[in-house]
């Protein structure tokens, strides 16, 4: 692995100089083919307009074991101390996909070299359009999983929070699920100087947003987690001052860990919506969009996950984050699967930004680690399957 690193960290180069957005990722693609091809991987047809399904067929039968990374970028602007900023204006690498990319790239340099000794097959699968929470959907209905059937999926994301060296191995709920909300509340507009002729809809909309927070701190068990953030509000036109509207528009994110505490969420949230609404006078309905699922760790696989990290990396055990990922649209499947978080951290880098700051970017030695987790999961996997 490390005789590579180099040519790693020269394939990261490129990428994050040449970023592309969700469904744009033509040139990516044609990239990712080309370096497969290079490895003797082969390219399935299975009607993808962007992103790559590749597969290396080892030396014995034995279970097929699916690598996922994602690979579009961000609208965003760079504004990091990368010494190889994005080419593109206005356009970025700002959640670290050309990470992911690279550090799978990276696994199937190194699993293509140790080919002779793989039982069973590995499926690279580089996807789209995360960013947009549509590209696992994308795949999945292009049926990835299927010819040859994968017996598991591993898949990972950085982390800027972790120091780079570390990769967290957690059995069990590691990003929540999320779900778009989005509420009406229609009342009667008018002269704000006149108010006793109007039905106001701020006044109901102010309540219901008060009365949301109580959800988190009555409703969900103190040794449960859930967050309910109304963070767009939309009511009048432009800076007029003295009109009452006839609609406020608001809109937010719900994250839970337990469908259980979603469903509970759902449904006071509703209640909220339409009685204080009803109580001020207004119709108000709530749309409740769940988009991504809870990324939740098979344990199944935790002791082959924890062996293939700590043969390149130190194994850590961190707390659940609320953010989201569409890998989970492949654990709705039948399918195990596993997930990690890559740490990325150099303070005396600079690599200490969020995921989508413009300030974002990743310690490059993580590429070799990642692409290492990659592979070994690929034998960890193949061994503990082959034992059951």
């Amino acid at each position: 692995m490390n005789e590579h690193e180099s040519e790693f960290v020269e394939t990261f180069k490129h990428l994050h100089r040449n970023p592309e957005l969700s469904f744009q990722e033509y040139e990516t693609t044609a990239f990712i083919k080309n370096y497969l091809q290079k490895l003797d991987i082969e390219i399935l047809d299975v009607g993808l307009e962007t992103g790559v399904v590749g597969l290396l067929k080892g030396a014995g039968d034995g279970p097929c074991i699916a690598l996922r990374a994602d690979i579009d970028g961000l609208p965003i602007q760079e504004e990091s101390t990368c010494e190889f900023p994005s080419q593109r204006p206005g356009k970025m690498h700002a959640c670290g996909h050309d990470t992911h990319t690279s550090s799978l790239l990276a696994g199937a340099t190194i699993l293509a070299a140790l080919r002779s000794e793989i039982k069973g097959s590995v499926k690279f699968l580089f996807q789209p359009a995360e960013e947009i929470n549509l590209g696992a959907k994308y795949m999945m209905n292009h049926n990835v999983l299927e010819n040859p059937r994968v017996s598991a999926i591993f898949g990972l994301h950085n982390a800027p929070w972790i120091p780079c060296g570390s990769v967290c191995v957690k059995s069990g709920p590691l990003m929540a699920a999320v779900d778009r909300i989005i509420f009406t509340i229609r009342g009667k507009g008018g002269h704000g100087g006149i108010p006793q002729g109007n039905v106001d809809p701020i006044v109901a909309a102010a309540a219901i947003i008060q009365a949301a927070q109580t959800i988190v701190s009555r409703n969900v068990s103190p040794t449960d987690a859930a967050v309910v953030s109304i963070c767009n509000v939309k009511a009048g036109e432009g800076t007029t001052n003295n009109v009452t509207p006839d609609e406020v528009k608001m809109y937010g994110t719900v994250r839970t860990y337990k469908k259980e505490v979603q469903d509970m969420v759902d449904q006071r949230l509703t209640e909220i919506t339409q009685r204080i609404s009803a109580a001020y006078g207004c119709e108000g309905t709530l749309q409740y969009l769940r988009e991504l699922a809870v990324i939740d760790n098979n344990p199944c696989l935790y002791d082959a996950a924890f062996a293939a990290v700590s043969a390149v990396a130190t194994p850590v055990d961190l707390v659940p984050s609320t953010g989201g990922e569409d890998f989970s649209e492949y654990l709705k499947s039948d399918v195990p699967g596993f997930f990690y978080w890559l740490g990325v951290r150099n303070e005396e880098q600079d690599c200490v930004y969020s995921w989508h700051s413009p300030k974002y970017k990743a310690d490059t030695r993580a590429i070799a680690i990642g692409g290492g987790t990659y592979a070994m999961s690929v034998f960890a996997a193949i061994k503990q399957l082959k034992n059951k």
